[in-house]
């Protein structure tokens, strides 16, 4: 898959993907990607800060993977997602940006209300 391994380590810490569905306020799937640490036989439970990956017009969540390296070994979440029109998510064009702004606030709305995060970043 072009997303990488659903658990995978960097600097020996173990980390998951989780991937989710949010819909957006017109009904559309976007589809997502969530990366977090995890403890070794179980999600850990903590709540951890959380930066949210906007792709660019052309990309897709995919591009998410090139800060991975970065924030997860300083215990910083990932939430990557394709917008409406892009990737794997539902749509048929983007708008630059006209509906973008309703995907993020998707988006933004299911992480508060997930327990997962303790503060979002964009």
């Amino acid at each position: 898959e072009i997303l990488g391994p659903k658990r995978f380590r960097i600097d020996g810490r173990l980390f998951e993907r989780v991937d989710l569905e949010v819909l957006n306020k017109r009904r559309q799937r976007l589809k997502c990607s969530h990366y977090m640490p995890v403890v070794e036989g179980g999600r850990q439970q903590t709540r951890f800060p959380c930066v949210i990956y906007c792709h660019g017009n052309c990309g897709s969540r995919v591009d998410a993977s090139d800060c991975l390296d970065l924030l997860l070994p300083q215990s910083i979440s990932v939430f990557a997602f394709d917008f409406s029109g892009s990737g794997l998510s539902d749509g048929e064009t983007i708008s630059l940006g006209y509906y973008e702004q309703d995907d993020l606030m998707a988006v933004i709305e299911y992480l508060r209300s997930s327990g997962l995060v303790s503060r979002i970043g964009l």
